[in-house]
């Protein structure tokens, strides 16, 4: 058989070793909470059937070429751009108003935990910022 898909191959490759090694391990120490082995069962099928579908798919050239086409439309590129702009924005607000919290905790009680609070969203903020920053360089130098 050949491999249409090489991607699509690993990633299900990827998903049926997560879902086994997630089964052995429901089955090796079982939790006592019936609950807790319901959803690790369905969460093992559910990714077990993702796996054998990529699986699949890396072997039908139809198929392949379905989800090239899907991969490369405009329409599916600008919503995945859009997307990932308005999550960076989301993340953005919330790391500043977790600084904040921590900001007035710490201010409030001079715990060290609240000191935490400020600083690592602080320390993310500020990678973020300085990152975007290089990525802005790059793309005004090379477009």
């Amino acid at each position: 058989m050949k491999v249409y898909n090489r991607k699509g191959l690993l990633l299900g490759g990827i998903w049926m070793l997560l879902a086994l090694w997630n089964l052995v391990h429901d089955f090796g120490s079982p939790d006592p909470n019936a609950l807790v082995q319901v959803r690790d069962s369905i969460l093992s099928v559910f990714l077990l059937l993702l796996g054998i579908t990529s699986f699949w798919r890396a072997f039908s050239k139809k198929a392949t070429r379905e989800d090239q086409i899907e991969e490369r439309d405009e329409r599916n590129r600008l919503i995945r751009y859009k997307s990932k702009a308005r999550m960076l924005d989301i993340a953005y607000g919330i790391l500043f108003v977790f600084m904040v919290c921590g900001m007035i905790g710490f201010k409030l009680t001079a715990n060290p935990v609240w000191f935490a609070i400020l600083v690592l969203p602080g320390l993310f903020l500020g990678g973020f910022l300085i990152l975007e920053i290089f990525v802005q360089l790059y793309y005004e130098k090379h477009e």
